[in-house]
């Protein structure tokens, strides 16, 4: 089985059909983005965004338990609220360069997620952004980043360290409750090139 993407006029991820071999659709599997769900949670394995689309939708992804692996294009400029919510398979996950904005609950309760590396300029990690997620090991947060939500690592219980860049002015309400392995959460990061 295979995930066929469709595409509007802006560019925006607004459909994926799941098909089977011979190329025909699975229809019951036929998912919107918005405020809908993308995908039957049991189907989607991985997931090859294609080039142009530029926003992954409210609960794109959500619910989707085997979703192992997700590959996002540069292209991609905003990620919206809860799009991989509770994607409990996905270990591991590269936020692209063009990414300007990312929403609240995005990673939450993804059970599996070991690391992730955010390389776009993102200004905010949003209110419980990455909450639940027990497997968290290591995170790199860009100098972008001002702000970090409420609950916005609540319950990641395996995270040791972060770096938290100088730019960050406000930390959220129990922004890192319960991470019980945290060896100190108050490390700057290298001040960021003005010529940037």
């Amino acid at each position: 089985m295979a995930v066929n993407f469709t595409i509007n006029e802006k560019n925006v991820l607004v459909k994926a059909e799941l098909v089977d071999e011979a190329g025909e659709v699975i229809l019951e599997s036929v998912r919107g983005t918005g405020e809908r769900e993308f995908c039957d949670f049991s189907l989607i394995e991985e997931a090859v965004i294609p080039r142009g689309v530029t926003a992954i939708g409210s609960g794109a992804f959500a619910g989707c338990d085997w979703l192992s692996g997700v590959t996002i294009p540069d292209s991609v400029t905003n990620i919206e609220d809860r799009a991989f919510y509770d994607c409990y398979s996905l270990s591991e996950i590269e936020i692209p360069a063009g990414v300007s904005s990312m929403g609240d609950e995005v990673f939450t309760d993804c059970n599996n997620l070991k690391s992730v590396i955010i390389s776009g300029r993102i200004p905010a990690v949003g209110y419980r952004a990455f909450a639940w997620c027990e497997s968290l090991i290591c995170i790199t947060i860009p100098n972008s980043v001002t702000s970090i939500g409420d609950q916005a690592f609540y319950s990641c219980s395996s995270l040791e360290n972060i770096d938290i860049p100088d730019r960050v002015t406000g930390i959220g309400e129990d922004a890192f409750a319960l991470c019980g392995s945290l060896k100190s959460e108050i490390t700057s990061n290298e001040p960021e090139d003005p010529k940037q």
